[in-house]
């Protein structure tokens, strides 16, 4: 009488049975060193197993972690990786007739399989450098694309500006020092168009100058002047005389010019924007101080006010803005006082920090 369907499986195996179980095995070996294909999507080693769970005589088949679990009844066991166990089940009298022999061949070829893909793993560009090689190139392109024409924009301003192509009004005059103003602008602004992408990477070179900050910030503010009166804020500034400020100009030009433009944005008609200036113990401190009135606090616009007018989303680009105060050794800070007044604090020392370490 035959066997239950639990006892089948345990009755002794006849030589021919393990032949033909070492003939599977060698055959599912040989499709995996030809590196088969055919697996509708399924990873390599699931397609392995499914196929090694269907040789006559194989009870049981899996990869698991080699730890120190020992082997349930008539399990056996291969190394198939670093950290991983070929397990396999095989029914009373597989044990010789070569096929441990045929799999232990297989799981020396999943070891070696793993290992080639581990290599092609570590050699092939992650997602997070294939982002940062791309963002890389686009930034080329765009800088590259948009300097082109700044060139013959300050060559013809030029030109317009020069007594002999004809004289000029007054308004003229001052519309062509727009001109070349702002495009002298944008050519900063692409300079540190690497920096905007990634304030983390490498600080590029400093080549501080000796200005005076309280000139500096009157000649920014100056310039907003205007666009602040059309917005119908109010921007006052104040400052109190001090020593030199050692610093690249253009870039602290460039980081005022990013705070003026978002307290700017943010505020509406009937608020204020503050700009003080003072000198410290340590340099010089700049603050610059957005408050809304009390009405229009309550309203909320794509600058950022009303109900969610507080976190740095209300300024644009106050990443950028700190990675230049940094570099400069200084610090930038944001104060949210309630729902109606923002304050950025930006404290820079008189000399960057790399030159006071070079003079040590």
């Amino acid at each position: 009488m035959l066997n239950s369907g639990g006892r089948l499986g345990r009755t002794a195996a006849r030589p021919s049975d393990a032949v033909e179980t070492t003939r599977a095995i060698l055959g599912l070996l040989g499709e995996r060193l030809r590196g088969s294909e055919d697996t509708n999507g399924m990873n390599a080693d699931t397609v392995l197993l499914a196929g090694l769970r269907s040789v006559p005589g194989v009870l049981g088949a899996e990869l698991r972690p080699a730890d120190a679990t020992p082997p349930a009844d008539g399990e056996r066991l291969w190394p198939a990786g670093p950290g991983r166990m070929l397990a396999v089940t095989l029914a009373q009298g597989l044990d010789g007739q070569g096929v441990p022999e045929a799999l232990a061949c297989l799981a020396a070829a999943l070891d070696a399989s793993w290992r080639r893909d581990a290599e092609s793993r570590a050699e092939a560009p992650s997602h997070t450098e294939k982002l940062a090689a791309a963002k890389t190139e686009f930034i080329s392109t765009v800088v590259h694309d948009l300097a082109t024409p700044i060139t013959p924009i300050l060559a013809y301003a030029g030109l317009l500006a020069d007594p002999e192509t004809g004289p000029l009004t007054g308004d003229q005059r001052e519309f062509v020092k727009v001109i070349e103003r702002n495009a002298v602008r944008l050519s900063e602004l692409l300079n540190d168009l690497p920096l905007l992408a990634d304030p983390s990477a490498a600080e590029p070179e400093l080549r501080p100058e000796r200005v005076d900050p309280m000139e500096l910030v009157r000649e920014v503010v100056s310039q907003f002047r205007a666009g602040a009166l059309h917005a119908g804020v109010s921007l006052r500034y104040h400052a109190r005389p001090g020593p030199a400020l050692s610093c690249n100009a253009v870039r602290i030009r460039r980081m005022l010019d990013i705070l003026l433009t978002a307290a700017i944005t943010r505020a509406g008609p009937g608020d204020s924007v503050e700009v003080e200036l003072r000198p410290t113990v340590d340099g010089w401190l700049t603050e610059i101080t957005c408050t809304l009135s009390g009405e229009e606090a309550n309203v909320t616009d794509q600058a950022g006010r009303g109900e969610d007018p507080a976190g740095e989303k209300a300024w644009p680009r106050l990443g950028m803005a700190r990675a230049i105060a940094g570099m400069h050794g200084g610090t930038l800070q944001l104060v949210e006082d309630g729902t109606t007044r923002s304050q950025v604090l930006v404290e820079l020392p008189w000399e960057p920090a790399h030159d006071q370490r070079e003079g040590r």
